[in-house]
């Protein structure tokens, strides 16, 4: 299947996950023609061409990474941080051919993204762990080689490669205490929940309250300085909303400067008040049924308008 449309870059979220995205602005700019080829932050994996002795100066692959997934993102880091360059040519044919079924069992690559963490990401690495708090625990063996690898190329620091290679990317403040899940303290257990109606579009549908898990992915919540409740575990982001003529707190996508509608205030005793329209948000049980939403109410002194962030569970 060839592709007519318009050429992406890769990114990634943070959760490590390889994301597409449209040519930025800054990139088109340095474009001679539509088929002039693109810097791209990062790659899907299969789909790239490089000189064996490159590959091999680079440190070909983590050899202590297993089957496949996350070793994408992993090389993507070493060939921009150690000198190298990623790019798009939206003239190459690939061929892909996917099996029927894999000749291989595959667990799931957490220990391959533990490994690209450690390595390339320095404190950043963090914001991975953050978000995904059950990779703490899992072992991804030995790093030194790499380490030591990273150190005589002489690799660049992955503050660098986010400034110059991928400014596109919103990097959270995670500041303590406002970030994690955010949880009720008059329904006790329970916390923030979105489940985004597609991969590639996080925005439309309405934030729900479920059991705390404390796994991160759909009940990971930032709040940020502008005052936005960001949902950062996918690209693009999303922040919590509310419609003009509704008391609804749905997701949409984030603007660079906070809309009045997506200002929160979390104050001090712990109410969660939405600035445009005077109210706080409130936990309630929804329609008939045992599920709750979050949702505008007057404000009051009830517990069930309270809430806390958690990082993780005890």
């Amino acid at each position: 299947m060839g592709n007519s449309g318009e050429p992406q870059i890769g990114g990634f979220d943070w959760r490590l996950v390889f994301t597409w995205h449209v040519v930025p602005e800054r990139e088109r700019m340095r474009m001679r023609s539509p088929v002039d080829v693109i810097r791209s932050p990062t790659m899907a994996g299969g789909l790239f061409a490089v000189s064996k002795k490159y590959f091999e100066y680079l440190g070909s692959y983590d050899t202590g990474m297993e089957v496949w997934g996350g070793e994408n993102l992993e090389f993507s880091f070493r060939i921009w941080q150690c000198g190298g360059t990623l790019e798009t040519h939206p003239c190459s044919h690939v061929g892909h051919v996917f099996p029927k079924q894999a000749p291989y069992s595959r667990k799931e690559a957490l220990a391959n993204s533990i490994r690209a963490a450690e390595v390339w990401m320095d404190e950043f690495k963090e914001l991975y762990y953050h978000r995904n708090p059950h990779a703490r625990l899992e072992p991804f063996g030995d790093v030194t080689e790499r380490k030591q690898l990273r150190a005589k190329l002489q690799c660049k620091d992955f503050k660098w490669f986010l400034e110059t290679v991928y400014p596109e990317l919103h990097v959270p403040e995670d500041r303590p205490g406002f970030f994690g899940m955010l949880q009720s303290k008059g329904l006790e257990d329970y916390c923030f929940d979105y489940n985004p109606p597609s991969e590639h579009d996080p925005t439309g549908h309405q934030v729900l309250l479920y059991i705390c898990h404390g796994m991160g992915q759909n009940q990971f919540f930032e709040y940020t300085s502008q005052n936005e409740i960001r949902y950062n575990t996918r690209q693009p982001e999303a922040c919590i909303a509310v419609e003009e003529g509704t008391d609804l707190l749905m997701m949409h996508l984030c603007k660079e400067t906070a809309p009045e509608n997506q200002k929160f205030i979390l104050q001090e005793d712990g109410s969660l008040f939405h600035i445009q329209s005077k109210k706080c948000v409130q936990a309630e049980r929804k329609d008939l049924s045992n599920s709750f939403v979050p949702l505008l109410r007057d404000c009051t002194n009830s517990e069930h308008q309270r809430w806390f962030f958690k990082e993780r569970l005890p």
